[in-house]
């Protein structure tokens, strides 16, 4: 559910994002042994499979929400659960064994009879079986979560860590739980981040992507690393700088070489490091090209940042984001009075078009929210990789908080309410320190 694309580091994000626009191709003659000129051949940008990731990007983006598929997709997958659940229904896990009992779990998943896939899972991996060992794992993990026992979830992932090896699977599950016990507030996903950390380590050290065992999943080296950081953003988060340095310096000290690595992992190497060092900086200057709130309202971030300010950056391609615009406005009013400000930052990100599909037809779907048309700058100043991204700073516009979203972040006591709690109380232990 969690799994991101990824980026490039040497090259740096201006540079990668240079390299991508048009006549950046050099074009200088050379003069030959004979006298005559000869054109010199363009220098080569990214290569053919780092421009194709690129253009794909959006739609890996899009798709992985289900807000984004059609009536008609939503439809099918629903008629699908059914069914799975109707026949994990009508039979037992004791009726399975091998292969059968493996798929099984699969079909209760699918039909979210939670109970019957984690029995199903369990029984599975007691099996001793191999090809979907740790497929099953992530079942019963999975399972667990839906079924509120989140002890139980985390100590599964645990012994999945200390009894398989550990591969793409295994590290792509880990970071699922993660992600989901943070925004759901979990101290439990520390414990689980520090549990995991060597092998990600380890993982570093290779310099290779880190594939699967039983299957085709790969987990990038940019991947690898941004797993391994997210332990020092969360350290940061809870006002430990001095953690967060030592976990900073182990985790770039396994990183290998980067030369060899291709574009897109350099990229998100760099999007990391970026936005780790925005973590209790003085907010970048953004420049504001236009304020979708209305006629009368200033294309600014209000200078004055209030108890709180709160920005969603994300690219004119991002359905969901742009959706979010609605509670995101919702909650600036709401909380207007405190004041916490809340806005939408919305860049174009078509290099050739320069934008058409979002100033053409004037954002009709975002007019009257607080949403702010900025420049594609503001990605590369705040390490915009991946989308929604959220930043949050306090009253001296210092950034306290950076990373990624999910859809309902601003969704009664969502997960931005959880951010600003933990940021008051670190900004409250920070007071009383001499």
């Amino acid at each position: 559910m969690f799994r991101f694309m990824r980026f490039v580091m040497l090259l740096g994000l201006a540079g990668w994002i240079a390299a991508l626009l048009p006549g950046q191709s050099a074009t200088q003659d050379t003069v030959a042994q004979g006298g005559q000129v000869e054109p010199s051949k363009p220098t080569p940008g990214p290569s053919p499979g780092a421009v194709y990731k690129s253009a794909m990007h959006p739609l890996d983006v899009v798709r992985i929400s289900l807000d984004n598929w059609s009536d008609a997709e939503l439809g099918a997958l629903a008629s699908g659960m059914r069914k799975a659940a109707a026949a994990c229904a009508r039979a037992k896990p004791e009726d399975y064994s091998g292969e059968d009992l493996y798929d099984f779990a699969r079909l209760c998943s699918l039909g979210q009879d939670w109970t019957g896939a984690n029995s199903a899972a369990t029984r599975y991996v007691d099996s001793h079986a191999q090809p979907h060992r740790t497929q099953a794992y992530v079942l019963s993990m999975n399972a667990l979560m839906h079924l509120g026992m989140k002890q139980p979830a985390v100590d599964t992932a645990i012994v999945m860590l200390s009894q398989l090896p550990y591969d793409a699977e295994v590290a792509y599950a880990i970071q699922y739980m993660k992600d989901t016990l943070e925004r759901e507030g979990n101290p439990m996903a520390a414990a689980l981040a520090e549990n995991e950390h060597q092998a990600l380590l380890d993982s570093l050290r290779r310099g290779v992507p880190l594939k699967a065992e039983h299957s085709d999943a790969v987990m990038s080296v940019g991947a690898l690393y941004e797993s391994a950081m997210e332990v020092a953003f969360w350290e940061r988060f809870e006002g430990d700088d001095q953690g967060a340095a030592k976990t900073v310096a182990a985790c770039d000290a396994a990183l290998a070489d980067t030369s060899g690595l291709p574009d897109e992992d350099r990229q998100r190497i760099e999007g990391v490091q970026v936005k780790y060092k925005l973590l209790g900086a003085q907010l970048p200057e953004i420049k504001v090209l236009r304020s979708l709130q209305g006629e009368k309202a200033k294309p600014q971030i209000d200078p004055d940042y209030g108890a709180a300010t709160i920005l969603v950056l994300f690219p004119d391609w991002c359905a969901q984001c742009r959706r979010m615009m609605k509670t995101v406005t919702e909650f600036a009013v709401v909380n207007g009075n405190t004041p916490i400000h809340a806005y939408g930052l919305m860049f174009a990100d078509d290099a050739e078009g320069a934008g058409a599909n979002s100033h053409s037809d004037g954002a009709k779907d975002l007019q009257g929210t607080a949403t702010l048309l900025v420049s594609r700058d503001a990605a590369i100043a705040l390490g915009g990789v991946d989308y929604p991204l959220g930043i949050v700073v306090d009253s001296q516009g210092k950034v306290r908080y950076v990373g990624v979203l999910p859809g309902d972040a601003f969704n009664g006591d969502g997960y931005i309410e959880r951010v600003l709690k933990r940021m008051s109380a670190v900004a409250a232990t920070e007071a009383k320190q001499p």
